[in-house]
């Protein structure tokens, strides 16, 4: 059993895809009742889900998972590491993100699971949106990688 003390140690780890389909990525728009960064817009992806242990692949299953639930949208199996880094939580929650350069395979985007939005856009339309801290940069690294 993890003591209230240790518990505020421990960090969440997120995963983040920044899906590429041809020259345009996947971007969501967060929901309005969402408590961290409300309809703000960003990429698809979620937290790693606590497990009874042995399950391997766990990020990979967790990233397609993720995007999957949230924009209907399907990913190829190979995925490339963009970036990492820390972050705090709007209510305090200290986070590891780990963001995934995504190739699509299949799907039409469509807002789902906490989204209101989603849509293909140019680099161009990224760098005129609205994202939280980091999201810019990290698809801005996504297509330096591209």
């Amino acid at each position: 059993m993890i003591k209230k003390q240790d518990k505020q140690k421990l960090h969440s780890i997120i995963v983040n895809g920044v899906i590429f389909k041809g020259d345009k990525v996947l971007v969501s728009q967060r929901s309005t009742s969402e408590s961290h960064e409300p309809g703000k817009w960003t990429i698809p992806g979620g937290k790693v889900d606590r497990t009874d242990g042995d399950v391997f692949n766990i990020i990979e299953k967790t990233l397609a998972r993720e995007i999957r639930e949230e924009t209907g949208v399907e990913i190829k199996d190979e995925i490339q590491l963009v970036t990492n880094n820390t972050f705090i939580r709007t209510d305090g929650q200290h986070v590891i993100a780990l963001i995934f350069k995504c190739l699509y395979k299949s799907g039409k985007p469509r807002p789902l699971e906490d989204t209101t939005d989603c849509r293909w856009v140019s680099l161009s339309e990224v760098r005129s949106m609205d994202f939280p801290p980091n999201v810019k940069g990290y698809i801005l690294k996504s297509y330096a990688k591209n």
